[in-house]
């Protein structure tokens, strides 16, 4: 069966007018129940903020938890908001990742985490680009704790994931891979030379594209997935964000562009525990159709 997270708790994150608002994940959530047959992975209530300390800096993360109350509206730019209820909400999403990897140790194979905010621009010191803690980066650390020693992040947000690379740099253990448009969001992170250093060098991989790919060189991409790691278990930053109907990049790939790449992931990684996390898409009729057609290749290629 697959797996499947959403909290209602996340309306909290209160963003008013930015694109990345609540209705996402609720829209989203409304499409699942009423499609598919789904495990219903609990969030975490008990979890503490020094878990956060994993990934994230303990000032940064100190900051964030008394911004609001002492006047903070915004980490950095006000492309990421602090509401009221961010930090919780923001805390919530990435210790519950924890309970997506409890899941995949009692048998689960596919997982799809319906969270926000969003993670994979937030970077050690500081959150940016609508996210707050790293959500991703949270589960791979969790999922080593549980034994799964090599993890690999796949990233096809249309932005690159500036933070998860920040995070995992300069490890050997945790193999990042990024497909993005060139020269959009975060702008000066993604080129294909930044490889990792030290430990880390050889393990991180970015493949910028020109504005305007088309679905045939998109996929096409994901015949680079390394084959010289073997990891334990396989984890998505899903950014839906470059689909034809989104509005804040170039990118147009269809829905069986989409299909298509989705489908190399789960046929390079069959044996594996496989789990989706939310990132960006803006355009929610496109987002929901979007994650509509992950979970039905999700299970299609379950067998747990």
């Amino acid at each position: 069966m697959v797996g499947y997270m959403y909290d209602p708790k996340q309306v909290e994150h209160d963003t008013s007018e930015h694109i990345e608002v609540s209705q996402r994940a609720i829209a989203i959530d409304e499409m699942a129940q009423a499609n598919f047959n789904l495990y219903q992975i609990p969030v975490r209530e008990e979890g503490t903020k020094d878990e956060l300390e994993m990934v994230h800096d303990k000032s940064y993360i100190d900051w964030v938890e008394s911004g609001y109350e002492n006047g903070v509206r915004m980490i950095i730019s006000s492309d990421t908001i602090l509401s009221k209820g961010s930090y919780e909400v923001a805390k919530r999403a990435a210790l519950s990742t924890k309970n997506a990897i409890e899941f995949f140790k009692n048998g689960g194979k596919r997982a799809f985490l319906n969270l926000r905010p969003p993670g994979h621009h937030a970077e050690i010191i500081t959150g940016q680009g609508f996210c707050i803690f790293n959500n991703i980066a949270m589960m791979a650390r969790y999922a080593q704790q549980a034994g799964y020693k090599k993890v690999l992040i796949i990233d096809f947000d249309v932005h690159h994931g500036n933070g998860t690379q920040d995070i995992f740099y300069r490890d050997n253990t945790v193999f990042y891979f990024s497909t993005h448009e060139r020269d959009n969001y975060p702008y000066f992170s993604g080129s294909e030379d930044e490889i990792g250093e030290g430990e880390g060098r050889g393990y991180n991989e970015n493949l910028p594209y020109h504005r305007g790919i088309t679905d045939d060189e998109f996929v096409a991409l994901y015949d680079n997935l390394p084959d010289d790691f073997s990891p334990d278990i396989v984890l998505v930053s899903a950014g839906y964000d470059l689909m034809v109907s989104e509005a804040i990049s170039s990118t147009k790939i269809t829905s069986k562009g989409l299909e298509r790449m989705i489908r190399k992931i789960l046929e390079k990684y069959q044996a594996l525990p496989i789990a989706f996390v939310l990132e960006g898409g803006y355009n929610i009729p496109s987002l929901v159709e979007s994650v509509k057609i992950t979970l039905e290749l999700f299970e299609a290629s379950d067998d747990s």
